[in-house]
């Protein structure tokens, strides 16, 4: 994976846009019965269970949380993004998302050691320093006393540098960020943006989200191609080019088709045909010319693939059962009998909303119900946007927008398991 990443707490809802081909507000029904009930743990004796329960009323189970409605422009890049489209050039978007200007430089790298005597007047750790020592005027201490940090000597790394980039608002204006060992400072951002600039020139695109990304240690920005990939008469999917500029790993160019119904992005591989074109580490303009090139012909070729991919599911029905079976198998949540009406609950409700979508029962989905295309939408909406979450707030927000666009084996994503048994026998 080309990616860093980094450990997220439980994600929260994503929220994604109603259509509004109705007056009414469509939700995804998340109070919504399955078709097949929750299976009920087996009683041994019925009579007398029925005498307890006339006796003492029965606890109710604790109701799961519910999903989040539909709403617009919500979709994972947007939930990550510091500044949102209304920018007429990739430069302009980089600084009204606060990611240019990062200075990120390549600095000696050293371990601090503990070696058990003051540096300056030679006292062992826990003593009185000597009167006048230099160390407990640099570093006092309330006692007076030998300190491990009085103790300590720098030893250099060889062949290891620490990133530091400028921030203001940090110890003496700078912060360590990461450390490489090539002996080359990071590409900034603002380089590399010169590839979106030539495809967003060639396809006449606008531009999308950006932002920062992991603790600041890379930085995204987006460009929306205006025209947008037709599946059947009725829905309709947004090409998006990503530029992910990575100051302490790889950085990419990714290609992410977005649903615009449900604004679900679809971080997925086609049949012998990559996501993604991996750049240069080096600051090199010739290797980003190339790599705008190759990008471009990626862009093009993976949103005609796209698009008959997602026709072929279009024009693939699918029953019921079929559709019962699939999620189950992509979702992997289905309760045991022995784990307690919680579960069971929780698997009620996720049941309800995606069978909703994949049946057309909002206007969403209604034009593409029963097919295998609503089941690959009905399954990735539900993770990337309506699944409860168990962290809250703004935070809750955006682990669930990494868990979607970043996940830790992009081989075994929700999505990319989904389409490749979609697949199978097309």
């Amino acid at each position: 994976m080309t990616e860093p990443q980094t450990p997220t707490a439980a994600p929260a809802p994503v929220e994604v846009p109603q259509a509004p081909a109705k007056p009414a507000p469509a939700e995804a029904a998340p109070t919504k019965a399955p078709a097949k009930p929750a299976p009920a743990k087996p009683e041994g004796n019925a009579k007398g269970k029925a005498q307890q329960s006339e006796a003492k009323p029965a606890k109710a189970p604790a109701k799961a949380e519910e999903p989040t409605p539909v709403r617009p422009n919500k979709d994972a890049w947007a939930v990550l993004a510091t500044a949102n489209n209304s920018s007429r050039t990739v430069n302009e978007l980089l600084k009204k998302a606060g990611v240019t200007g990062w200075n990120v430089t390549r600095q000696p790298m050293a371990a601090l050691v503990p070696t058990g005597k003051c540096v300056e007047c030679d006292q062992p750790a826990g003593r009185k320093h000597t009167a006048g020592c230099l160390m407990l005027a640099e570093v006092p201490s309330e006692k007076g006393l030998v300190e491990v940090d009085h103790t300590s000597v720098p030893v250099q790394a060889p062949g290891i540098w620490s990133l530091v980039k400028t921030d203001p608002e940090a110890d003496f204006g700078f912060r360590h960020i990461g450390h490489t060992t090539r002996e080359a400072n990071p590409v900034p951002i603002e380089v590399r943006s010169a590839i979106l600039s030539e495809i967003m020139k060639a396809t006449g695109g606008k531009t999308g989200p950006a932002g920062p990304l992991w603790d600041g240690t890379a930085a995204f920005a987006t460009v929306r191609v205006p025209e947008l990939v037709s599946v059947g008469k009725a829905d309709k999917i947004e090409m998006r080019a990503v530029l992910v500029n990575s100051l302490v790993g790889k950085s990419v160019v990714r290609v992410m088709p977005v649903h615009t119904a449900t604004q679900t992005v679809f971080p997925v591989t086609l049949p012998d045909l990559p996501d993604r074109v991996e750049l240069t580490q080096d600051n090199d303009a010739d290797a980003r010319t190339t790599e705008a090139s190759e990008a471009l012909d990626l862009f093009h070729r993976f949103a005609e693939m796209f698009g008959e991919t997602a026709n072929k599911l279009l024009r693939k029905k699918m029953t019921a059962k079929e559709f019962e079976t699939f999620a189950d198998t992509v979702l992997k949540d289905k309760p045991m009998p022995n784990q307690g009406a919680a579960p069971y609950r929780a698997y009620e409700v996720r049941t309800g909303v995606v069978g909703t979508l994949f049946r057309g029962e909002v206007d969403l989905t209604e034009k593409i119900k029963g097919t295998r295309w609503a089941a690959l939408v009905a399954v990735v909406c539900w993770m990337q946007n309506l699944k409860p979450a168990k962290v809250a707030g703004d935070r809750g927000l955006q682990d669930r927008a990494l868990a979607a666009v970043f996940p830790a084996r992009e081989s075994l994503t929700t999505a990319q398991t989904a389409l490749n048994l979609l697949l199978k026998d097309l």
